[in-house]
């Protein structure tokens, strides 16, 4: 089996074609503004900047890791002086990882919004992905803020969803693409799993306000919150295990 297929570098110069997923026909992240988008749509979404301020142990799940940016966003709001300290994992699956050189390329406009952290999670993720194996893969993070235990399964996620596990996710990232495009992350078993690994009053937040995803996410236990979108979106959504 080829794990990582073949894939072109794209350049700087970003269309809005090079822009897409080539598994889902879908883009990673907005076009109008792909981090101002993330900091709406997921971190205030999960009221982070506030959340994170408590510190102790806070554990992030995230569906479709895709460029690393939502990542990015959350480790630009770890506070400096959390009332204690701030224990920090991170959670997320991928089927399809990027190679080093393509997110550095799409994740060029935001150079300067993130300063050294791009600079220092290309250079981690570089050493990761060249190690990855099927399954989960764990790694201690370095940066600015603190360490962060960052896993990733790599693989489907339908065989991810399958695996028990105590619950531990204080919020959660849908960040999987649109439902037409990737059903599968947000069929009933994935979202029934997602919510055996949630905590109580753990959250969750998603770019999609499509109805089938709402359907989903209350069947699966979660209560659900319609939300305005980010720029032309109309509408997101919003949740949590009560």
């Amino acid at each position: 089996m080829q794990l990582f297929p073949e894939k072109r570098i794209w350049s700087s110069d970003i269309s809005l074609t090079e822009h897409q997923n080539p598994h889902y026909g879908d883009l990673y992240f907005s076009s109008d503004d792909g981090m101002d988008e993330t900091m709406y749509v997921f971190i205030q979404g999960n009221e982070l900047e506030t959340r994170l301020q408590k510190g102790g142990d806070f554990h992030v799940g995230e569906t479709g890791f895709g460029t690393g940016l939502n990542l990015l966003s959350l480790l630009t709001v770890i506070p400096e002086n959390p009332e204690k300290i701030l224990n920090l994992s991170y959670s997320t699956v991928e089927k399809y990882p990027l190679e080093t050189e393509r997110i550095r390329s799409l994740l060029l406009p935001f150079k300067k919004r993130l300063g050294d952290l791009l600079t220092l999670f290309l250079k981690q993720w570089d050493e990761f992905r060249t190690s990855l194996a099927p399954g989960w893969n764990t790694a201690t993070w370095t940066f600015p803020g603190g360490d962060i235990r960052f896993r990733l399964y790599f693989g489907d996620v339908l065989e991810w969803c399958l695996e028990e596990a105590d619950p531990s996710v204080d919020a959660w990232f849908l960040d999987g693409h649109s439902p037409d495009k990737n059903p599968e992350i947000w069929s009933l078993p994935v979202m029934e799993s997602l919510y055996r690994r949630t905590k109580v009053n753990g959250t969750l937040a998603t770019f999609t306000s499509a109805g089938v995803v709402k359907q989903t996410l209350r069947a699966a236990g979660f209560t659900i919150k319609r939300k305005s979108g980010f720029a032309r979106k109309r509408h997101m959504i919003s949740g949590f295990k009560s």
